[in-house]
């Protein structure tokens, strides 16, 4: 039986990914930071009918070396998937210190132990940050680290992902990356994920919908690319953009609405009053430079490669409305 360590064992993408190994025969080594999300991970194992036997628990922390090495032990492939989620203007070493170390710390043990595949969980935010104001991504743009207004998120993933190739090319180990847009869906633990918490619930409390778009795709897709990239030696080397579509936020309130959530905006504000209202409100500011914008992301590796084409993000989008509204966060 393969052996697959998965780092972050406990978090949103991770726990799909585990539950897709585990279906198809492989044995988990994950990661948590402390005991408690031991059971997290099993009784959501349990209420998807998905068998713990084939799973072996870790406690290693990021920022400390202690541990890792043993982990890996006889792992042929590992899924690097923990790494911090805390937006807005933080102080760095909370985000960019754990992300980066962590990931040279998973990575090194991955190649001491003489891995075969090192995929890593990276972001659309190590891409969409390029030097150009075209509007168009592909799987190799980068985020320019020069630019003084990224937040500490995109520069954690921009440099983490970075370190992994400079590392990678002085080993013989494999590795790629996946780098996808806001993730949507439910989570399996029943735990908020931050992309849900951001997108979905902010919806709700906004009084009218700003003009602007968002790039989406669902999570099981996510976790899906990730096993598909660890399989395919045809990966090795590659970053895989991942999207299913952009939509205007009018019209993820209308999917919403149609579901039955009647309390969503779907009034657009006019573009020339929020300007006008960012004037005053520092933190309108950047949507407002994202008026009226709609990017176009092109996901060539994911289709070409791996023969990754996602399911309609529509339906992870309503079933994290409900599960909002099942924890008593949203109100229809």
């Amino acid at each position: 039986m393969k052996r697959v360590f998965v780092s972050g064992g406990s978090g949103y993408i991770a726990m799909y990914c585990i539950k897709i190994l585990i279906s198809k025969g492989y044995y988990v080594v994950t990661s948590v930071i402390d005991k408690s999300k031991i059971n997290i991970v099993k009784n959501s194992l349990d209420k998807h009918g998905i068998s713990f036997e084939n799973i072996d628990f870790k406690i290693l922390n990021l920022l400390n070396d202690e541990g890792w090495d043993d982990a890996l032990k006889d792992c042929e492939y590992v899924l690097h998937m923990a790494s911090p989620v805390i937006p807005g203007n933080v102080d760095e070493d909370l985000v960019v210190k754990p992300a980066v170390e962590g990931m040279e710390r998973c990575l090194n043990a991955a190649i001491k132990n003489g891995a075969k595949k090192f995929v890593q969980t990276s972001s659309y935010a190590a891409i969409y940050g390029k030097k150009s104001k075209s509007r168009e991504f592909h799987d190799d743009d980068w985020t320019d680290l020069s630019n003084k207004k990224l937040l500490p998120y995109e520069i954690s993933k921009t440099k983490s992902e970075k370190k992994m190739w400079d590392i990678a090319n002085g080993s013989s180990i494999n590795v790629c990356a996946v780098n996808p847009v806001l993730v949507i869906g439910p989570s399996m633990s029943g735990i908020l994920s931050m992309s849900n918490r951001l997108t979905v619930k902010k919806l709700f409390s906004l009084p009218l919908v700003p003009d602007v778009s968002i790039s989406v795709v669902g999570v099981q897709d996510v976790a899906k690319a990730h096993v598909m990239a660890m399989e395919n030696d045809a990966a090795n080397g590659k970053r895989f953009l991942l999207s299913e579509k952009t939509i205007k936020l009018k019209d993820l309130s209308y999917i919403l609405k149609s579901a039955g959530f009647t309390k969503v905006p779907t009034l657009v504000i006019p573009n020339f009053l929020l300007k006008f209202i960012a004037l005053f409100i520092p933190s309108l500011r950047m949507i407002a430079k994202r008026l009226g914008k709609e990017e176009k992301l092109y996901t060539k590796n994911a289709n070409d490669i791996l023969g990754w084409f996602p399911e309609s993000a529509d339906a992870e989008i309503i079933n994290s409305a409900k599960q909002l509204y099942n924890m008593g966060i949203l109100k229809k």
